[in-house]
């Protein structure tokens, strides 16, 4: 659950702050992704992003945790993310 509120606390910094509070959509998609897809597929929408080989390992690896968790209980996770992108968008 740590790393659940670590996801958000970050969503929230990023979508939120002063300076840009539009959200980009490429983090959207890759937040939902992080939560609701498969390894594979979250996989293909990280490897959209230019990073170093390491940094697409430690991303899975903590995939791995996320996924341990309840599909309702990272479903939920979610819908708090996405109804802040709704706020922070208007």
């Amino acid at each position: 659950m740590k790393l659940a509120l670590s996801l958000l606390l970050v969503t929230l910094a990023l979508c939120c702050s002063d300076a840009n509070a539009k959200t980009c959509p490429a983090l959207h998609n890759e937040a939902r992704s992080f939560l609701l897809d498969i390894k594979p597929l979250f996989y293909s929408v990280l490897k959209t992003f230019p990073a170093p080989e390491p940094a697409y390992h430690s991303t899975m690896a903590v995939k791995y945790c996320v996924d341990r968790m309840s599909f309702s209980d990272r479903h939920k996770i979610y819908d708090v993310v996405e109804a802040i992108v709704k706020k922070c968008n208007q």
